[in-house]
């Protein structure tokens, strides 16, 4: 998380004060690129081109595509005790659990998979179930803490099937490739997109938050093509 665009502008930042009465010309330097690392990843246009790439890469799934098993990655929950289920979930995490339930209802006798530790995969399972699914078209896999764990404990029940993979649209590239070294070919099922179509010329948060998915995933890429160098 340090090297998100917030954290790491506030870094840079305090090394330049602590270097300020030291090595002036450096600190100002510093603390420009501070300032611009901040201003930009917070401008849209900006956010939006270092976004789209990722999200842009598959196109919506087709429902005429038929497939056995709809693997419906893990994302974020808050926890409120004795509120419905799909009221716990995260935004994106909604979004992912939507566009599963769209692809099982175009396939009847298809399987929901939903994943996540911390009881995440159990409040995806309850808000699958209060959204009309029947608990019999649902598998749990509570235990996974990441991407690659998750794709690890499905292997063996997803080997020799039809497979759509949903999850936020950036981190499909991510997720397909860890998927692929489990041994699963999958299908992608962007679920959830941060990306406008239409640019505006604005600065805030939302668009900062678009940057930081934009520095998670690539970094993400980064370090999976480093473990996949070294497995080689």
């Amino acid at each position: 998380m340090a090297l998100m665009p917030i954290p790491l502008s506030l870094i840079i930042t305090l090394i330049a004060l602590l270097l300020m009465s030291t090595r002036p010309k450096i600190a100002k330097g510093l603390l420009v690129t501070a300032i611009a690392l901040l201003g930009l990843t917070s401008f849209d246009p900006v956010a939006n081109q270092l976004i789209a790439p990722l999200e842009n890469t598959y196109p919506t799934f087709d429902t005429q595509q038929p497939v056995d098993v709809i693997v419906v990655l893990g994302s974020a929950h808050q926890s409120y005790p004795n509120k419905p289920a799909v009221m716990q979930l995260g935004r994106s995490a909604i979004y992912r659990l939507e566009e599963g339930l769209r692809i099982l209802k175009a396939n009847p006798d298809a399987q929901l998979f939903v994943s996540g530790f911390d009881g995440h995969a159990k409040i995806m399972h309850d808000a699958a179930i209060e959204l009309g699914t029947k608990p019999s078209r649902i598998v749990m896999f509570p235990k996974p803490k990441d991407t690659e764990a998750e794709a690890n404990a499905m292997t063996s029940q997803l080997t020799g099937k039809r497979v759509a993979l949903v999850s936020e649209a950036s981190h499909l590239r991510r997720a397909l490739g860890f998927f692929q070294q489990a041994g699963i070919t999958a299908t992608p099922a962007p679920a959830f997109r941060l990306s406008d179509t239409r640019t505006e010329w604005r600065i805030g948060a939302s668009e900062n938050y678009k940057s930081q998915r934009a520095f998670y995933e690539y970094l993400g890429l980064a370090w999976q093509w480093l473990k996949t160098k070294k497995a080689e």
